[in-house]
């Protein structure tokens, strides 16, 4: 293995890293541990491969003058500070209450690599070689895979070994130590902030068909669906709970099918499938919404993460279009 064929790896390697964790940032339910394994593979390929980049980065080091030396050390501390709260994450280090969860750290600076990975490629092109790119060579870099497969299994046991049975999700994510409503951590997406409602003027407009109807509180009282749901946080964690209201089938004509872009009072909004799954939550465990955690109103998801699970409801729009329409993570 060559300095060069390091760098050449390490560039397809850290937005590979990047691309897979994205994939479990999107997924709640089903085949997450596939995915959760080669973004673990992927991952510790990368110390694997330290002995021959450190050699690179030495020779570097001794050109201060060199193009590229800042976004190379820039891109260093984020990819080993990725890899640090990655490996902390799994062996049970959440910190759910403080203002960044280990996975918020993770997933941020793996964020940086990958750009700062794109940028290093620019600034100090590298160029593969017939002789880089011959068996031995692949052999080679297919042993290192293997050790990365091993340490993930290392890393995958230890896990095990520090966290209880049963509170680690397929997501990666933890079950919060408290079963309280009000363990419950208030999070918003980005840069929302809870807005000032009064239940009592609350209105819930939903369209469908050309026509519109608004809904009170009062009114949405009727029902009293209920739905045992996890809320699985990309923050790291998870919790299940009992949440009751109405599910949005009902404020639809019978037989309604499509899709349903649900909104906020932010403005913030998420477009799903309509099914008997989606419940416009009033309350949680018998008890109503507290405005951080979306009240008059908040959507409920079931198997999907928490940026579904849009909060102070105050538009449901359906129509027959497609549900994905629409970017995979929110933009606002």
């Amino acid at each position: 293995m060559t300095g060069r064929l390091a760098n050449l790896a390490l560039l397809v390697v850290v937005p590979l890293a990047a691309a897979s964790g994205f994939t479990m940032f999107l997924l709640g339910s089903g085949a997450v541990w596939p995915v959760a394994i080669v973004h673990g593979v992927v991952a510790l390929l990368v110390v694997a491969l330290v002995p021959w980049k450190s050699v690179v980065v030495r020779r570097g080091l001794r050109r201060p003058r060199r193009p590229g030396r800042v976004t190379a050390l820039a891109l260093g501390a984020s990819v080993a500070i990725a890899l640090a709260t990655g490996v902390a994450h799994v062996d049970g280090a959440l910190f759910a209450d403080a203002p960044l969860t280990t996975m918020q750290l993770h997933v941020g600076v793996g964020v940086l690599a990958a750009v700062l990975t794109f940028v290093h490629a620019r600034q100090r092109p590298v160029r593969a070689r017939r002789a880089g790119l011959s068996r031995r060579a692949f052999l080679r870099l297919g042993v290192l895979t293997s050790v990365a497969g091993v340490l993930e299994a290392g890393v995958q046991a230890s896990g095990a070994l520090t966290a209880q049975r049963g509170i680690r999700r397929p997501t990666g994510s933890f079950r919060l130590a408290s079963s309280s409503v009000g363990a419950i951590p208030a999070t918003s997406w980005l840069f929302d902030q809870v807005p000032d409602l009064d239940p009592a003027a609350w209105r819930l407009t939903v369209t469908t068909g050309g026509t519109s109807r608004d809904w009170t509180l009062a009114e949405l009282a009727r029902w009293s669906d209920r739905q045992v749901a996890v809320l699985d946080c990309t923050g790291g964690w998870w919790t299940e709970h009992e949440w009751s209201g109405v599910r949005l089938s009902r404020l639809l004509p019978a037989g309604t099918t499509g899709s349903v872009e649900v909104t906020s009072a932010t403005g913030y909004s998420r477009r799903l499938p309509l099914t008997d799954q989606l419940l416009l939550a009033t309350a949680i465990d018998g008890r109503s919404l507290s405005p951080a955690h979306g009240s008059p109103a908040r959507l409920v998801v079931p198997d999907r993460r928490g940026y579904h699970w849009v909060k102070w409801v105050v538009r449901i729009s359906h129509d027959d279009g497609p549900w994905w329409v629409e970017p995979p993570l929110p933009l606002q």
